[in-house]
């Protein structure tokens, strides 16, 4: 009897000791996340990779030093020389901020357009001197329409076709002389046969007072009107003594 109430006992309290355990979890306070409080944050998510950027300059060559050379090239005398000087130092400018060709076509144009610039400014400032050096001299370019015998003329070339001619004092070296001047009367252009037929025989029969030894090696030349405009410009006809030989300084008519 006594062994059952121990053992009674016994299991009894380990019952109790069972029961007390659990009464002892349940009182413990929970040791997890707060529930009361707010969610954090979420995590942030991961970096995407992004597009290349853009090349800042395609590469190729520079359009200004393209543009530079041909207007060395082709833009002629004056205007070309500037846009080539001009384009040019632009270009060697952008080339050396930009990874671009074209250095060498930007030194090319700056290189001819400086030449052609030389030869331009040395062109206008011989004929600058040239135009003193004939006013000083008493070398006047006359209209052929213009000319009247007694002047004197430095050189006549042989063309189809002459606008003006360089008149002189007759004391200065010339090779030429005008000794004769007419004019066809009004009307409608006869043809440039009878034109030149009547100027070619009035011209020599107006070199007869001139023709002395002195003078028998001059040839005639004659200005005339050649066709239906310069009849209508100009009538006249121009008889000149030309001497292919040697210079005068002498007049035949004065």
């Amino acid at each position: 009897m006594g062994a059952d109430i121990d053992d009674f006992t016994g299991v009894g309290a380990k019952s109790r000791s069972i029961r007390a355990r659990h009464q002892r979890r349940r009182k413990q306070p929970y040791t997890g996340s707060d529930l009361s409080q707010p969610y954090g944050a979420p995590a942030p998510y991961g970096q995407y990779p992004g597009f290349p950027p853009a090349p800042a300059t395609l590469p190729g060559t520079n359009g200004l030093a393209i543009g530079a050379l041909v207007a060395s090239i082709c833009g002629g005398l004056g205007i070309g020389s500037l846009l080539g000087i001009g384009f040019g130092i632009a270009a060697l400018v952008q080339i050396k901020r930009r990874p671009q060709k074209g250095r060498g076509l930007a030194i090319s144009a700056l290189v001819i357009s400086g030449l052609t610039l030389v030869v331009t400014i040395a062109v206008i400032i011989g004929a600058f001197i040239n135009e003193a050096r004939d006013s000083a001299a008493g070398i006047e370019d006359v209209d052929v329409a213009e000319l009247k015998a007694g002047d004197c003329i430095g050189d006549v070339s042989e063309s189809s076709a002459i606008s003006d001619l360089p008149t002189m004092p007759c004391s200065q070296p010339h090779m030429a002389e005008v000794y004769h001047v007419f004019t066809f009367p009004s009307g409608s252009y006869p043809g440039s046969t009878a034109v030149v037929t009547e100027s070619e025989e009035r011209c020599s029969a107006a070199f007869e007072p001139y023709s002395t030894t002195q003078n028998e090696d001059m040839d005639i030349y004659y200005l005339y009107p050649r066709n239906v405009l310069d009849w209508q410009r100009d009538r006249g006809v121009t008889c000149i003594a030309v001497d292919p030989t040697e210079t005068r300084t002498t007049s035949l008519v004065k």
